[in-house]
């Protein structure tokens, strides 16, 4: 039977203090979600956000008097008196970004929305995340303003102040493009190059590289057969639409990258490549090699990329023993 895991309770505090969420611990401590819940509730802990208690503090005409059960919705909600004395409900949302400022009894509506104007307008300069609101602006629907928030990547948007508040990392939507970019890119570099069970690869400096393709080996075997310094996916780029690209080859001495494709970008491009290549291209040198480009640059004796599988089953090997030690030995 399997031993339970341990793991010291000073180690989740330290995460827990960094920010880290279950995802990212379970990712970490190579744990299952299950596991790591059962770890934190032994210790005692918790990853869920200490908010702020409202109890005692005044909201314009209400004054929080104590806590209540969450509503169905799970939201914290007080029990808050106003300065005419009636008593109301109020979640703690509304409290803090001022929707709420009466138990209903302020029907002042033009001093209501000149209050609600100057407190909208002291929100402006703040920073959110990748939000920086810069000016407001009336909900045509309700009697509330919106922000109007610059993103760090120039696109202007409007935003409630209170999602700016409750979101984790506010942006114009390209931040969690960029997290899922990013996502994607990790697991295809860890996938294709520590994955063993992929068939792919070249020898380089007496070392087994794992690639993707049979064109990305052929080139890669020209490369090392004429001494041409290279590195294979040499590293995962950030470009300004927060996307990642990892080219296939960089070449050292010319300072130019190199991406192999099988079929043109018109024909097949699931994921967007010729945008990335397009906005990489506007700070890099990067050529793309299609099959015909490979059998010229690399002295290729076939013009069919079949006739190597065909030439492997002659030598009795696999494809990819082939293409991998034997294609520049057989001809």
């Amino acid at each position: 039977m399997r031993p339970r895991i341990k793991i010291g309770k000073n180690v989740f505090i330290d995460m827990i203090e960094k920010g880290c969420t279950r995802a990212e611990m379970t990712k970490i401590l190579n744990v299952s979600k299950s596991t790591l819940a059962r770890l934190l509730n032994e210790h005692n802990l918790s990853t869920k956000k200490e908010y702020e208690d409202l109890v005692g503090k005044q909201f314009e005409k209400l004054k929080v008097i104590k806590r209540l059960e969450n509503s169905s919705d799970r939201r914290r909600v007080y029990l808050c008196q106003c300065d005419c004395g009636n008593f109301t409900k109020v979640k703690a949302r509304y409290l803090n970004c001022g929707d709420t400022r009466s138990c209903g009894c302020y029907k002042d509506f033009g001093e209501y929305k000149e209050q609600n104007q100057k407190e909208a307008y002291k929100k402006v300069g703040e920073k959110h995340g990748k939000l920086t609101i810069i000016d407001i602006k009336k909900d045509k629907h309700v009697n509330v303003y919106n922000m109007v928030c610059e993103c760090e990547c120039g696109n202007i948007v409007e935003r409630k102040y209170s999602n700016l508040l409750k979101i984790e990392t506010p942006s114009c939507g390209c931040y969690a493009k960029e997290m899922s970019s990013k996502r994607m890119s990790e697991d295809i570099l860890v996938k294709f190059k520590n994955n063993r069970n992929k068939n792919w690869y070249f020898i380089k400096n007496d070392e087994i590289v794992y690639c993707r393709s049979g064109y990305e080996v052929i080139y890669a075997n020209y490369l090392i057969l004429n001494n041409i310094e290279f590195e294979y996916e040499p590293k995962c780029f950030k470009l300004d639409n927060g996307k990642r690209y990892t080219p296939d080859f960089y070449l050292i001495n010319e300072d130019k990258y190199i991406e192999i494709k099988g079929v043109p970008f018109h024909v097949f491009d699931k994921s967007s490549q010729s945008d990335k290549i397009k906005k990489f291209r506007r700070k890099y040198r990067l050529d793309i090699y299609y099959w015909d480009d490979l059998v010229n640059i690399c002295h290729l004796p076939y013009k069919g990329y079949a006739s190597y599988g065909a030439r492997a089953m002659k030598l009795n090997v696999s494809s990819e023993d082939y293409l991998g030690k034997y294609l520049y030995l057989t001809y």
